[in-house]
């Protein structure tokens, strides 16, 4: 409260905001710490990932118990900022952000951070920011380098919300700077190209202090440029937005949401995991007790069985013996299930089941539905 602009009302407006977080990993988890302990009012996380051992060295908020455990990482998270500041509300969804579950998300925010790890979702979360005029926090990071900025749509211009800013200081959107995703394969990721800790703490560090600047301050104060690290050459560079916005712009231009309309439906939402050789795939509704009940005892005659419950999502792995497949050594690759492992977690976002030992989106989807019986 001592900060320029800040004092007490800006400290009240961040303890009444709600803010989405999206995504809990590396830049996620430092976002959300930094949210927590400054006094923000409540966070949305939405993560469809488990903690992995690889994780550890950049994603602060996760210790090697979670990793042993598998605990999904909006569950993780939600356990240890209870024990940083506990009137911080903090909700967890368990869930891959999809155009149905993002619309719900976006909704109920008043400001959108993207910590996010895959192009596709990242426009989605575009759309959605451009649709329901909401200010969103851009952050990405790799290897030594990354960049962050706070893109505040025209739709959302003098619009009467915890943030708000005139139609004058409206920013591009994201596809006014990048009008379509980069080819599969043309991006590098943290598995090609590694990340440094230090890079995503800066990046992370970035975001929060955008987010919590527009929310205290207000939005106005925020310089409109984005912010580009380079920790290899140790270089910060900034470029503006001011007239960076294009009118012709598919989304915040011509009002067409790409992403956020398209027909795909969340039971055919399949996701190859980067890094994990592990294909994740979207069930729809949670399951109440009595089907998770059907699953043990089905699951557990076909391989070892583990049943957790992390805070509220419910968490049902089995490692599948040899045997199960009924083909014996003869299998065909997509008969055999040797090697893999599923793993459903069900909880208030919906029910997700990732296939560990596979990248196949059939072979996971066949044996899903083999095992599972959707």
């Amino acid at each position: 409260m001592q900060l320029p602009r800040f004092g007490a009302e800006g400290q009240s407006r961040l303890g009444r905001a709600r803010i989405l977080l999206a995504g809990c990993g590396a830049l996620g988890s430092v976002v959300a710490e930094q949210l927590a302990r400054a006094g923000a009012g409540s966070l949305s996380i939405v993560d469809r990932d488990l903690v992995e051992w690889s994780n550890l060295h950049r994603q602060t908020l996760f210790s090697e118990s979670d990793a042993r455990r598998r605990v999904p990482k909006a569950e993780a998270a939600k356990a240890r900022l209870a024990n940083v500041h506990a009137s911080t509300t903090v909700r967890a969804f368990v869930d891959d952000l999809a155009p149905v579950s993002a619309r719900r998300y976006v909704e109920d925010c008043d400001v959108i951070i993207d910590c996010l790890d895959n192009f596709e979702t990242r426009y989605l979360l575009n759309d959605c920011a451009v649709k329901f005029g909401k200010p969103l926090v851009y952050g990405g990071a790799i290897g030594l380098r990354g960049m962050a900025a706070l893109l505040l749509p025209v739709t959302g211009a003098d619009l009467d919300g915890l943030v708000r800013w005139p139609h004058a200081r409206s920013t591009p959107c994201l596809r006014c700077l990048a009008p379509e995703p980069p080819a599969p394969g043309e991006a590098e990721t943290c598995e090609t190209a590694g990340v440094l800790a230090a890079t995503t703490g800066v990046i992370a560090s970035l975001e929060a202090a955008l987010a919590i600047r527009a929310i205290a301050e207000g939005a106005v104060h925020v310089p409109s440029s984005i912010i580009r690290v380079d920790l290899d050459a140790m270089r910060f560079e900034t470029a503006a937005l001011d007239s960076a916005r294009d009118p012709g712009c598919v989304c915040c231009g011509m009002g067409k949401y790409e992403f956020l309309e398209t027909s795909v439906t969340s039971r055919e939402r399949v996701r190859v995991l980067c890094g994990r050789n592990a294909v994740e795939l979207a069930l729809g509704e949670p399951l109440d007790d009595a089907a998770i009940a059907r699953l043990t005892a089905r699951l557990g005659s076909h391989g070892t069985l583990r049943c957790e419950r992390h805070g509220d999502t419910r968490s049902v792995s089995v490692a599948l013996r040899p045997e199960s497949a009924g083909g014996g050594v003869d299998a065909t690759p997509q008969e055999s299930v040797h090697g893999l492992e599923i793993t459903l977690l069900s909880g208030a976002g919906g029910t997700l089941a990732i296939v560990s030992g596979t990248t196949d989106p059939e072979r996971a989807r066949s044996t899903v539905a083999r095992f599972v019986g959707v």
